[in-house]
């Protein structure tokens, strides 16, 4: 039997969170960010940990999630309100 991928390991956790995600999100804007937030935060201090990731590694993946949830919340849309008044 073949050894899993990260990629296939991530998309079992990401199922496995959405259980728990479920059951604690949607109870307010402010609950929310501050779930968001708890998620970030503990995630990096499980990659510093377990020492699961090099710094520069995890850095460059915390820029892409960047560029991910601005598609994600907007779209990438240059006219959206929130350009308006952001330099690019």
């Amino acid at each position: 039997m073949a050894k899993a991928t990260v990629d296939e390991l991530q998309k079992e956790h990401e199922g496995r969170l959405s259980v728990l995600l479920a059951e604690l999100a949607g109870q307010g804007t402010e609950s929310d960010l501050a779930l968001v937030r708890a998620l970030v935060h503990r995630g990096v201090h499980l990659a510093a940990e377990r020492k699961a990731i090099e710094f520069c590694a995890l850095s460059t993946f915390l820029a892409e999630m960047i560029g991910h949830a601005h598609q994600l919340l907007h779209g990438g849309d240059q006219a959206a309100a929130a350009h308006r008044d952001v330099v690019h």
